[in-house]
């Protein structure tokens, strides 16, 4: 199974055909890693052949809408995970896991103690693990994400280094 990352940019100040994948050099690096994982944590992601993530980079005003939108909170946030249904996959030959959607300056302002490159993998990885079921809503829950969140990052962050 092949994992695509899509990215995208609503940053209207840029040539639309600008945001490819070629745009962020590390992206195939961080797939591969996720694609590992998703097999390892999904095993539902063995009967496709190809699956499929959406990244999003959003300004700030953009995620509070957003978040107040969906979550009923009016604040901008770091990231917001939108998991597709798996039924709505069963009958299409790619896993459409579902979309990221990053604030980077969310996460530069929430995150001021990690380096770039670490915080945005710590994003996608915490993202990633909500798309395929895994949530924090309890102190068990949590402490089981943030290790497994963790590892992934570590991971990504060997990757691209």
């Amino acid at each position: 199974m092949k994992l695509s990352l899509c990215i995208n940019s609503t940053d209207e100040s840029e040539d639309a055909d600008s945001n490819t994948n070629s745009d962020y050099p590390y992206i195939n690096k961080i797939a591969g890693v996720l694609e590992d994982e998703l097999t390892k944590f999904y095993p539902i992601s063995k009967n496709y052949e190809l699956a499929e993530i959406s990244i999003t980079f959003m300004k700030p005003e953009e995620i509070r809408t957003l978040n107040h939108e969906y979550r009923d909170v009016d604040e901008a946030t770091d990231v917001l995970s939108f998991p597709m249904d798996i039924n709505e996959s069963e009958n299409m030959p790619v896993l459409l896991l579902g979309d990221i959607v990053i604030c980077p300056d969310e996460v530069e302002r929430l995150h001021p103690e990690l380096e770039s490159q670490e915080a945005m993998c710590l994003m996608i990885a915490h993202s990633f693990l909500h798309l395929i079921g895994y949530d924090h809503d309890t102190e068990e829950k949590q402490i089981e994400m943030w290790k497994i969140q963790d590892a992934i990052k570590n991971r990504m962050l060997e990757a691209i280094r």
